[in-house]
């Protein structure tokens, strides 16, 4: 009997997603980066002596404060979760039934992260530009998120494609919908990088979740048919 390896290959990334897990990785990181920059923008006051203890060491280690470890360090942490719900999570219940799936590092193709980074970018630009006409330097940072939003939305968009996820079609209408609605809001900076972020969390909780219960479901039919 012929093996559709390409087929094989899709569902072994597949499992990378259909079981929510995933989901919660992302959501992590976007809510941690989201109340730092409602602090930071909103309420400068509250790290004004880090600030100042990081400029008397120089330029590069404000860069490091104020940007590299509010980005790096949940990502590194929540990359390191992930890692632990692989071992424990999916190993004894989730992949009991298939067994141990590891996919490929990279599950996009590189067309569909160029293009999302690409669709990022142009939104920043504009933002730039806009910040320029109405000398409103704030608006470099509004387009940065608006940016994300839609990289967000293309990204998510691409997965429920690629892989057959309904649900991420959802929440990349809902994730698009609200990230135009917010930008159109008279919000405070770090109130709008909050709310947007928050969103986004809230919509990819709800995916994991449910995800997780689809694959429950799934594991209790083949349990029972056993």
């Amino acid at each position: 009997m012929m093996v559709n390896v390409a087929k094989l290959q899709q569902n072994t990334a597949r499992y990378e997603f259909a079981d929510g897990i995933r989901d919660f990785h992302f959501a992590f990181w976007i809510l941690v980066t989201g109340c730092y920059s409602w602090v930071v923008w909103d309420f400068p006051s509250s790290i004004t002596p880090i600030v100042e203890f990081a400029r008397a060491r120089g330029s590069l280690f404000v860069f490091l404060i104020t940007f590299i470890l509010p980005i790096a360090v949940p990502l590194i942490i929540s990359q390191l979760g992930m890692n632990v719900v692989n071992t424990y999570i999916r190993r004894r219940w989730l992949w009991r039934n298939t067994g141990f799936v590891k996919a490929k590092t990279s599950l996009f193709p590189r067309r569909i992260l160029y293009t999302a980074l690409g669709i990022a970018m142009v939104t920043f630009v504009a933002g730039i530009l806009l910040a320029i006409q109405f000398k409103n330097p704030s608006l470099i940072i509004r387009g940065l998120y608006i940016g994300i939003g839609f990289e967000f939305t293309f990204g998510i968009l691409a997965l429920a494609v690629k892989f057959d996820l309904p649900r991420y079609r959802v929440v990349a209408g809902i994730g698009m919908a609200s990230t135009i609605i917010l930008s159109l809001l008279p919000l405070q900076l770090g109130l709008f990088c909050l709310v947007l972020n928050l969103c986004w969390a809230i919509l990819l909780i709800m995916s994991g979740v449910y995800g997780m219960h689809q694959v429950a479901k799934q594991q209790k039919v083949t349990t029972d048919a056993a």
